[in-house]
Protein backbone atom coordinates (compact mmCIF):
# COMPACT_ATOMS: atom_id res chain seq x y z
CA UNK A 1 0.00 0.00 0.00
CA UNK A 2 3.09 2.31 0.81
CA UNK A 3 4.52 1.89 -2.21
CA UNK A 4 1.47 2.24 -4.20
CA UNK A 5 1.07 5.76 -2.39
CA UNK A 6 4.67 6.48 -2.84
CA UNK A 7 4.34 5.73 -6.62
CA UNK A 8 1.26 8.16 -6.45
CA UNK A 9 2.80 11.01 -5.38
CA UNK A 10 5.58 10.36 -7.30
CA UNK A 11 3.88 10.37 -10.56
CA UNK A 12 1.42 13.69 -9.43
CA UNK A 13 4.66 15.71 -8.26
CA UNK A 14 6.33 14.74 -11.92
CA UNK A 15 3.03 15.89 -13.71
CA UNK A 16 2.66 18.73 -11.61
CA UNK A 17 5.99 19.70 -12.44
CA UNK A 18 5.61 18.98 -16.20
CA UNK A 19 2.49 21.04 -16.22
CA UNK A 20 4.19 23.75 -14.66
CA UNK A 21 6.87 23.76 -16.34
CA UNK A 22 5.38 23.49 -20.12
CA UNK A 23 3.00 26.52 -19.33
CA UNK A 24 5.35 28.87 -17.76
CA UNK A 25 8.82 28.54 -19.43
CA UNK A 26 8.66 29.82 -23.20
CA UNK A 27 5.95 31.40 -25.37
CA UNK A 28 2.15 31.71 -24.96
CA UNK A 29 -0.53 33.23 -26.40
CA UNK A 30 -3.15 32.47 -23.68
CA UNK A 31 -4.37 35.41 -21.72
CA UNK A 32 -4.97 33.92 -18.40
CA UNK A 33 -1.94 32.30 -18.65
CA UNK A 34 0.48 35.28 -19.48
CA UNK A 35 -1.25 37.30 -16.59
CA UNK A 36 -1.00 34.50 -14.01
CA UNK A 37 3.16 34.73 -15.43
CA UNK A 38 3.65 38.33 -15.25
CA UNK A 39 2.08 38.29 -11.35
CA UNK A 40 4.78 36.09 -10.45
CA UNK A 41 8.09 38.82 -9.29
CA UNK A 42 10.38 38.50 -11.73
CA UNK A 43 13.29 37.35 -9.94
CA UNK A 44 11.43 34.50 -8.61
CA UNK A 45 10.66 33.73 -12.42
CA UNK A 46 14.38 34.04 -13.26
CA UNK A 47 15.29 31.75 -10.95
CA UNK A 48 12.68 29.10 -11.16
CA UNK A 49 13.63 29.38 -15.17
CA UNK A 50 17.37 28.79 -14.77
CA UNK A 51 17.82 26.19 -11.33
CA UNK A 52 14.37 24.58 -11.53
CA UNK A 53 12.59 24.19 -15.04
CA UNK A 54 15.91 24.97 -16.87
CA UNK A 55 15.10 21.57 -18.83
CA UNK A 56 12.24 23.24 -20.55
CA UNK A 57 14.43 26.42 -21.50
CA UNK A 58 16.52 24.29 -23.16
CA UNK A 59 13.93 22.61 -25.26
CA UNK A 60 12.18 25.91 -26.41
CA UNK A 61 15.79 27.26 -27.24
CA UNK A 62 16.28 24.18 -29.23
CA UNK A 63 13.38 24.60 -31.14
CA UNK A 64 14.11 28.29 -31.93
CA UNK A 65 17.68 27.38 -33.09
CA UNK A 66 15.72 24.71 -35.14
CA UNK A 67 13.87 27.93 -36.58
CA UNK A 68 16.52 30.09 -37.75
CA UNK A 69 18.45 26.41 -39.14
CA UNK A 70 15.45 26.12 -41.82
CA UNK A 71 15.14 30.21 -42.40
CA UNK A 72 19.25 29.95 -42.70
CA UNK A 73 19.32 26.76 -45.26
CA UNK A 74 16.68 28.40 -47.18
CA UNK A 75 18.72 31.62 -47.07
CA UNK A 76 21.65 29.55 -48.54
CA UNK A 77 19.48 27.91 -51.15
CA UNK A 78 18.30 31.05 -52.39
CA UNK A 79 22.14 32.35 -52.91
CA UNK A 80 23.25 29.01 -54.70
CA UNK A 81 20.24 29.94 -56.97
CA UNK A 82 21.10 33.17 -57.28
CA UNK A 83 24.59 32.27 -58.08
CA UNK A 84 23.76 29.72 -60.49
CA UNK A 85 21.60 32.24 -63.01
CA UNK A 86 24.16 35.04 -62.29
CA UNK A 87 26.63 32.23 -64.30
CA UNK A 88 23.57 31.05 -66.78
CA UNK A 89 23.48 34.85 -68.09
CA UNK A 90 27.63 35.21 -67.96
CA UNK A 91 27.57 32.15 -69.92
CA UNK A 92 24.89 33.08 -72.26
CA UNK A 93 26.44 36.11 -72.91
CA UNK A 94 29.76 34.16 -74.16
CA UNK A 95 27.77 31.99 -76.28
CA UNK A 96 26.31 35.20 -77.89
CA UNK A 97 29.45 35.76 -78.93
CA UNK A 98 30.80 32.62 -79.65
CA UNK A 99 29.99 29.08 -79.21
CA UNK A 100 34.22 28.08 -79.02
CA UNK A 101 35.08 30.42 -76.37
CA UNK A 102 33.98 31.62 -72.41
CA UNK A 103 33.89 35.70 -72.28
CA UNK A 104 35.53 36.02 -68.28
CA UNK A 105 34.79 39.48 -67.73
CA UNK A 106 36.55 41.17 -64.90
CA UNK A 107 35.45 41.51 -61.28
CA UNK A 108 38.15 43.31 -59.59
CA UNK A 109 40.59 46.15 -60.94
CA UNK A 110 43.90 45.88 -59.62
CA UNK A 111 43.33 45.94 -56.22
CA UNK A 112 46.08 47.15 -53.67
CA UNK A 113 47.41 44.76 -51.21
CA UNK A 114 49.83 45.26 -48.48
CA UNK A 115 51.73 41.99 -47.61
CA UNK A 116 52.23 41.44 -43.11
CA UNK A 117 56.02 42.89 -44.02
CA UNK A 118 54.22 45.69 -45.83
CA UNK A 119 55.31 44.56 -49.56
CA UNK A 120 52.77 46.22 -52.10
CA UNK A 121 51.15 44.10 -54.36
CA UNK A 122 47.97 44.27 -56.96
CA UNK A 123 45.44 42.21 -57.75
CA UNK A 124 43.05 41.62 -60.62
CA UNK A 125 40.26 38.88 -60.75
CA UNK A 126 38.48 37.50 -63.84
CA UNK A 127 35.11 35.38 -63.59
CA UNK A 128 35.95 32.10 -64.00
CA UNK A 129 33.56 29.62 -65.68
CA UNK A 130 33.39 27.18 -62.64
CA UNK A 131 30.81 27.27 -59.28
CA UNK A 132 31.84 28.61 -56.40
CA UNK A 133 33.83 26.02 -54.26
CA UNK A 134 31.14 27.10 -51.11
CA UNK A 135 28.16 26.48 -53.50
CA UNK A 136 29.42 22.86 -55.32
CA UNK A 137 29.90 20.82 -52.38
CA UNK A 138 33.63 21.18 -51.90
CA UNK A 139 34.50 20.61 -55.73
CA UNK A 140 38.23 21.92 -56.60
CA UNK A 141 37.34 25.19 -58.63
CA UNK A 142 40.54 24.57 -61.05
CA UNK A 143 43.88 23.96 -61.78
CA UNK A 144 46.45 25.87 -64.33
CA UNK A 145 49.42 24.79 -66.67
CA UNK A 146 51.44 27.75 -68.50
CA UNK A 147 52.71 25.99 -71.64
CA UNK A 148 54.89 28.28 -74.35
CA UNK A 149 53.00 31.22 -74.67
CA UNK A 150 49.28 30.03 -73.70
CA UNK A 151 48.12 29.58 -69.80
CA UNK A 152 45.78 26.06 -69.95
CA UNK A 153 42.99 25.65 -67.79
CA UNK A 154 40.66 22.36 -66.24
CA UNK A 155 37.48 23.44 -64.12
CA UNK A 156 37.23 20.48 -61.33
CA UNK A 157 34.54 19.21 -63.37
CA UNK A 158 36.64 18.72 -66.69
CA UNK A 159 36.08 21.94 -68.54
CA UNK A 160 39.64 22.61 -70.77
CA UNK A 161 40.44 25.71 -72.11
CA UNK A 162 43.58 28.16 -72.82
CA UNK A 163 44.23 32.04 -73.43
CA UNK A 164 47.07 33.32 -74.68
CA UNK A 165 49.61 35.03 -72.42
CA UNK A 166 49.56 37.86 -73.72
CA UNK A 167 46.05 38.63 -72.82
CA UNK A 168 46.56 39.40 -69.58
CA UNK A 169 47.70 43.19 -70.22
CA UNK A 170 44.14 45.09 -68.27
CA UNK A 171 42.39 43.59 -70.89
CA UNK A 172 38.39 44.33 -69.62
CA UNK A 173 37.91 39.91 -69.93
CA UNK A 174 39.80 36.97 -70.75
CA UNK A 175 39.04 35.02 -73.97
CA UNK A 176 39.20 31.63 -72.65
CA UNK A 177 39.12 29.11 -75.77
CA UNK A 178 37.22 25.79 -75.20
CA UNK A 179 39.23 22.40 -76.09
CA UNK A 180 36.57 19.57 -76.54
CA UNK A 181 37.40 15.84 -75.07
CA UNK A 182 36.08 12.84 -74.54
CA UNK A 183 36.64 12.85 -71.18
CA UNK A 184 33.07 11.79 -70.30
CA UNK A 185 33.45 8.48 -72.41
CA UNK A 186 36.68 7.68 -70.61
CA UNK A 187 36.03 8.31 -67.07
CA UNK A 188 32.50 6.92 -67.34
CA UNK A 189 31.68 8.05 -63.74
CA UNK A 190 29.02 10.71 -63.52
CA UNK A 191 29.64 11.77 -60.02
CA UNK A 192 32.85 13.68 -61.50
CA UNK A 193 30.77 16.52 -63.47
CA UNK A 194 28.21 16.93 -60.59
CA UNK A 195 28.39 18.74 -57.42
CA UNK A 196 30.80 17.04 -54.75
CA UNK A 197 34.86 16.14 -54.51
CA UNK A 198 35.03 13.49 -56.55
CA UNK A 199 37.04 15.21 -59.43
CA UNK A 200 39.82 16.27 -61.61
CA UNK A 201 42.83 16.61 -59.40
CA UNK A 202 45.78 18.19 -61.27
CA UNK A 203 46.79 19.08 -64.91
CA UNK A 204 50.69 18.47 -66.65
CA UNK A 205 51.74 19.32 -70.16
CA UNK A 206 55.39 17.68 -71.25
CA UNK A 207 56.89 16.99 -74.65
CA UNK A 208 52.94 17.97 -76.38
CA UNK A 209 51.28 15.66 -74.01
CA UNK A 210 48.85 16.37 -71.78
CA UNK A 211 48.14 14.69 -68.70
CA UNK A 212 45.37 14.68 -65.83
CA UNK A 213 44.73 13.01 -62.50
CA UNK A 214 41.42 12.41 -61.17
CA UNK A 215 39.56 10.01 -59.28
CA UNK A 216 39.16 6.56 -61.11
CA UNK A 217 35.96 4.49 -59.84
CA UNK A 218 37.74 1.31 -59.44
CA UNK A 219 34.37 -0.31 -58.38
CA UNK A 220 31.26 0.70 -56.94
CA UNK A 221 31.94 3.73 -54.09
CA UNK A 222 35.50 2.51 -54.51
CA UNK A 223 37.87 5.02 -55.91
CA UNK A 224 41.46 5.85 -56.59
CA UNK A 225 43.93 8.79 -58.21
CA UNK A 226 44.88 7.76 -61.65
CA UNK A 227 46.09 9.30 -64.40
CA UNK A 228 44.95 10.35 -68.25
CA UNK A 229 46.58 11.83 -70.90
CA UNK A 230 46.25 12.87 -74.89
CA UNK A 231 48.10 14.34 -77.40
CA UNK A 232 48.31 18.44 -77.15
CA UNK A 233 45.48 19.21 -80.02
CA UNK A 234 43.64 22.72 -79.26
CA UNK A 235 40.39 21.34 -81.66
CA UNK A 236 40.05 18.28 -79.24
CA UNK A 237 41.64 16.22 -77.13
CA UNK A 238 41.42 11.99 -76.78
CA UNK A 239 42.36 11.04 -73.41
CA UNK A 240 43.80 7.56 -72.91
CA UNK A 241 44.08 5.75 -69.41
CA UNK A 242 47.89 6.43 -69.05
CA UNK A 243 48.54 4.95 -64.82
CA UNK A 244 46.42 2.99 -62.76
CA UNK A 245 46.34 0.53 -60.32
CA UNK A 246 44.05 -2.25 -58.36
CA UNK A 247 43.88 -0.55 -55.29
CA UNK A 248 40.76 1.77 -54.14
CA UNK A 249 39.41 3.92 -51.22
CA UNK A 250 35.76 3.64 -49.78
CA UNK A 251 36.57 6.74 -48.08
CA UNK A 252 38.95 8.74 -50.04
CA UNK A 253 37.37 12.35 -49.02
CA UNK A 254 40.19 14.92 -49.61
CA UNK A 255 42.85 12.80 -48.98
CA UNK A 256 43.87 12.61 -52.22
CA UNK A 257 47.23 13.92 -53.31
CA UNK A 258 47.06 13.91 -57.18
CA UNK A 259 50.20 16.37 -57.83
CA UNK A 260 51.88 15.64 -60.87
CA UNK A 261 55.69 17.28 -60.49
CA UNK A 262 57.38 17.55 -64.24
CA UNK A 263 61.08 16.02 -63.22
CA UNK A 264 63.70 15.46 -65.96
CA UNK A 265 63.33 14.14 -69.88
CA UNK A 266 61.92 10.43 -69.52
CA UNK A 267 60.26 10.87 -66.20
CA UNK A 268 57.75 12.67 -64.02
CA UNK A 269 56.89 12.65 -59.86
CA UNK A 270 53.36 11.61 -58.80
CA UNK A 271 52.02 12.09 -55.12
CA UNK A 272 49.03 9.69 -54.11
CA UNK A 273 47.21 10.67 -50.94
CA UNK A 274 46.46 8.27 -48.04
CA UNK A 275 42.76 8.11 -49.08
CA UNK A 276 41.78 7.66 -45.75
CA UNK A 277 43.82 4.24 -45.26
CA UNK A 278 46.16 5.86 -42.87
CA UNK A 279 48.47 2.95 -42.05
CA UNK A 280 48.75 1.97 -45.64
CA UNK A 281 50.65 5.14 -45.41
CA UNK A 282 54.04 2.92 -43.94
CA UNK A 283 53.39 -0.03 -46.10
CA UNK A 284 55.47 -0.89 -49.20
CA UNK A 285 52.32 -2.98 -50.58
CA UNK A 286 50.31 -0.21 -50.85
CA UNK A 287 49.95 3.16 -53.74
CA UNK A 288 48.39 5.21 -50.56
CA UNK A 289 50.61 8.26 -49.02
CA UNK A 290 52.99 7.64 -51.92
CA UNK A 291 55.45 10.05 -53.92
CA UNK A 292 55.95 7.58 -56.90
CA UNK A 293 58.58 8.12 -60.09
CA UNK A 294 56.58 7.26 -63.29
CA UNK A 295 58.39 6.60 -66.84
CA UNK A 296 56.59 8.68 -69.66
CA UNK A 297 57.19 5.79 -72.28
CA UNK A 298 56.72 2.72 -70.67
CA UNK A 299 54.93 3.99 -67.40
CA UNK A 300 57.17 1.91 -65.19
CA UNK A 301 57.53 3.65 -61.93
CA UNK A 302 59.02 3.39 -58.80
CA UNK A 303 58.48 4.26 -55.07
CA UNK A 304 60.96 7.21 -53.83
CA UNK A 305 58.95 8.26 -50.42
CA UNK A 306 56.24 6.76 -48.06
CA UNK A 307 54.47 8.26 -44.78
CA UNK A 308 52.63 11.04 -46.55
CA UNK A 309 48.79 11.87 -45.66
CA UNK A 310 47.77 14.58 -48.82
CA UNK A 311 50.51 16.20 -50.56
CA UNK A 312 48.85 18.41 -53.13
CA UNK A 313 51.33 20.74 -53.95
CA UNK A 314 54.73 20.22 -55.42
CA UNK A 315 57.98 21.49 -57.24
CA UNK A 316 60.82 20.12 -58.62
CA UNK A 317 63.89 22.91 -58.53
CA UNK A 318 66.48 21.59 -60.89
CA UNK A 319 69.12 24.43 -60.11
CA UNK A 320 69.31 23.38 -56.63
CA UNK A 321 68.10 19.60 -57.17
CA UNK A 322 65.45 19.20 -54.87
CA UNK A 323 61.39 18.27 -54.67
CA UNK A 324 59.07 20.63 -52.36
CA UNK A 325 55.89 19.44 -51.20
CA UNK A 326 53.12 20.74 -49.69
CA UNK A 327 51.22 18.60 -46.88
CA UNK A 328 48.12 19.00 -45.53
CA UNK A 329 48.54 17.64 -41.80
CA UNK A 330 45.95 17.16 -39.23
CA UNK A 331 45.23 20.06 -37.08
CA UNK A 332 48.71 22.15 -36.57
CA UNK A 333 50.19 19.70 -38.42
CA UNK A 334 50.77 20.88 -42.40
CA UNK A 335 54.03 20.79 -42.93
CA UNK A 336 56.18 21.39 -46.51
CA UNK A 337 58.63 18.35 -47.03
CA UNK A 338 61.37 18.14 -49.10
CA UNK A 339 63.47 15.25 -50.85
CA UNK A 340 67.18 16.61 -52.46
CA UNK A 341 68.12 14.41 -55.39
CA UNK A 342 70.85 12.98 -53.21
CA UNK A 343 68.02 11.25 -51.48
CA UNK A 344 66.16 9.32 -53.98
CA UNK A 345 67.41 5.92 -53.54
CA UNK A 346 66.73 6.51 -49.59
CA UNK A 347 62.92 4.95 -49.29
CA UNK A 348 62.42 7.83 -47.27
CA UNK A 349 59.87 8.31 -44.86
CA UNK A 350 57.70 11.43 -43.84
CA UNK A 351 56.58 9.52 -40.91
CA UNK A 352 52.69 9.78 -40.71
CA UNK A 353 50.42 9.03 -39.32
CA UNK A 354 52.80 7.40 -36.76
CA UNK A 355 55.01 10.66 -36.82
CA UNK A 356 52.88 14.16 -36.75
CA UNK A 357 53.58 17.74 -35.24
CA UNK A 358 49.59 18.10 -35.59
CA UNK A 359 46.84 16.83 -32.78
CA UNK A 360 45.75 13.40 -34.15
CA UNK A 361 42.33 12.05 -32.28
CA UNK A 362 41.01 10.03 -34.59
CA UNK A 363 43.64 7.34 -35.44
CA UNK A 364 44.36 4.00 -33.31
CA UNK A 365 47.97 2.81 -33.66
CA UNK A 366 49.39 -0.16 -31.84
CA UNK A 367 51.78 2.62 -29.99
CA UNK A 368 48.85 4.42 -29.21
CA UNK A 369 51.17 7.89 -29.15
CA UNK A 370 52.25 10.01 -32.02
CA UNK A 371 56.11 10.24 -31.77
CA UNK A 372 57.78 13.20 -33.46
CA UNK A 373 59.86 12.77 -36.94
CA UNK A 374 63.89 12.57 -36.02
CA UNK A 375 63.80 10.64 -32.74
CA UNK A 376 62.34 7.68 -34.61
CA UNK A 377 63.92 7.55 -37.86
CA UNK A 378 61.84 9.78 -40.16
CA UNK A 379 62.50 12.23 -42.08
CA UNK A 380 61.67 15.51 -40.66
CA UNK A 381 59.66 18.22 -42.73
CA UNK A 382 61.72 21.33 -43.70
CA UNK A 383 58.85 23.38 -42.44
CA UNK A 384 55.68 23.23 -40.38
CA UNK A 385 52.87 25.42 -39.25
CA UNK A 386 52.27 25.89 -36.24
CA UNK A 387 48.75 26.77 -34.44
CA UNK A 388 46.05 26.14 -36.61
CA UNK A 389 46.27 24.92 -40.03
CA UNK A 390 46.65 26.83 -43.15
CA UNK A 391 45.51 24.26 -46.22
CA UNK A 392 48.10 24.69 -48.45
CA UNK A 393 47.21 24.20 -51.92
CA UNK A 394 50.87 24.23 -54.40
CA UNK A 395 53.88 25.17 -53.86
CA UNK A 396 56.21 27.73 -56.81
CA UNK A 397 59.35 29.35 -57.60
CA UNK A 398 59.08 32.54 -58.25
CA UNK A 399 61.84 34.22 -60.04
CA UNK A 400 61.45 37.85 -60.64
CA UNK A 401 60.26 38.24 -56.63
CA UNK A 402 63.31 39.79 -55.37
CA UNK A 403 66.59 40.47 -57.62
CA UNK A 404 68.97 40.11 -54.81
CA UNK A 405 68.03 36.68 -53.71
CA UNK A 406 66.98 33.18 -54.37
CA UNK A 407 65.26 30.44 -53.61
CA UNK A 408 62.22 32.02 -52.82
CA UNK A 409 59.32 30.63 -53.05
CA UNK A 410 55.20 30.93 -53.13
CA UNK A 411 52.79 28.92 -51.19
CA UNK A 412 49.03 29.22 -51.21
CA UNK A 413 46.67 28.26 -48.83
CA UNK A 414 43.16 27.94 -48.81
CA UNK A 415 40.63 27.20 -45.96
CA UNK A 416 37.57 26.08 -44.98
CA UNK A 417 36.64 29.38 -42.95
CA UNK A 418 38.94 32.20 -42.67
CA UNK A 419 42.02 31.96 -40.42
CA UNK A 420 45.34 34.06 -39.93
CA UNK A 421 47.19 32.12 -42.98
CA UNK A 422 44.84 30.54 -44.67
CA UNK A 423 43.19 31.78 -47.91
CA UNK A 424 46.66 33.74 -48.43
CA UNK A 425 50.15 33.71 -50.36
CA UNK A 426 52.89 32.57 -48.22
CA UNK A 427 56.05 34.13 -49.56
CA UNK A 428 58.96 32.07 -48.26
CA UNK A 429 63.00 31.77 -48.68
CA UNK A 430 65.34 29.02 -47.08
CA UNK A 431 68.72 29.08 -46.71
CA UNK A 432 71.43 27.55 -49.15
CA UNK A 433 71.59 24.37 -47.92
CA UNK A 434 67.22 23.99 -47.49
CA UNK A 435 68.20 23.13 -43.91
CA UNK A 436 65.45 25.83 -42.43
CA UNK A 437 63.48 28.89 -43.55
CA UNK A 438 65.45 32.07 -43.17
CA UNK A 439 62.56 34.33 -44.29
CA UNK A 440 58.14 34.24 -44.32
CA UNK A 441 55.60 36.93 -45.18
CA UNK A 442 51.94 36.31 -45.84
CA UNK A 443 50.19 38.13 -48.15
CA UNK A 444 46.43 37.95 -47.64
CA UNK A 445 43.87 37.19 -50.97
CA UNK A 446 41.07 36.94 -49.13
CA UNK A 447 39.76 33.40 -51.07
CA UNK A 448 41.11 30.08 -51.16
CA UNK A 449 43.59 29.36 -53.18
CA UNK A 450 43.07 26.26 -55.37
CA UNK A 451 46.17 26.61 -57.86
CA UNK A 452 49.17 29.08 -58.45
CA UNK A 453 51.72 29.36 -61.14
CA UNK A 454 55.02 31.57 -62.12
CA UNK A 455 55.05 34.22 -64.79
CA UNK A 456 58.76 33.94 -65.73
CA UNK A 457 60.24 37.34 -66.10
CA UNK A 458 57.06 39.61 -65.20
CA UNK A 459 56.95 40.11 -61.62
CA UNK A 460 53.42 38.38 -61.45
CA UNK A 461 51.78 35.02 -60.65
CA UNK A 462 48.41 33.55 -61.97
CA UNK A 463 46.12 31.37 -59.17
CA UNK A 464 42.68 29.86 -59.35
CA UNK A 465 40.64 31.36 -56.23
CA UNK A 466 37.86 29.28 -55.41
CA UNK A 467 35.14 31.91 -53.20
CA UNK A 468 34.25 33.68 -56.12
CA UNK A 469 35.27 31.85 -58.30
CA UNK A 470 38.05 33.50 -60.51
CA UNK A 471 40.88 33.39 -62.22
CA UNK A 472 43.28 35.90 -60.89
CA UNK A 473 46.43 37.83 -61.51
CA UNK A 474 49.04 38.83 -58.65
CA UNK A 475 51.06 41.59 -59.54
CA UNK A 476 53.93 43.67 -58.10
CA UNK A 477 56.54 46.47 -59.15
Amino acid sequence: MKKKIFVLITTTIFLVFFIIGFVFIGQTDNRLIFTFKNNIPLGLRVFLKDNVFFIFSINDDVKKLTSQSKRLNSQIEQLENQNDYLKNKIYAVSNQINDDVYILPKILEKKKIVSNNNEVFYLTKYFFHSKAWQYNQKKPSGYLVKESDKIFTISGDGKLGFFELNKLQNEDHIKLNKIKTNLKGVTNNPSIYEKGKISFRGMMINENRIYLSYYKKVKDNCFNISILDASLNLEILRFKEFFTYDECSENMSNHTGGKMIKFNQDTFLFTIGDAQQYMNAQSDDSLFGKLIQINYSDKDYKILAKGMRDTQGGIYNEKDKIVLMTEHGPTGGDEINSLKLTEFDNNENFGWPIASYGTIDYIIIEENQFFKHKENGFKEPLHWFRGKSVAPSQIIYVDSLDENTERNYFLSAMGNVPYPGRRSIHHLRFDSIYSKLEYSDIIPIGERIRDIINIENEKKVVMILENSPSLAILEWE
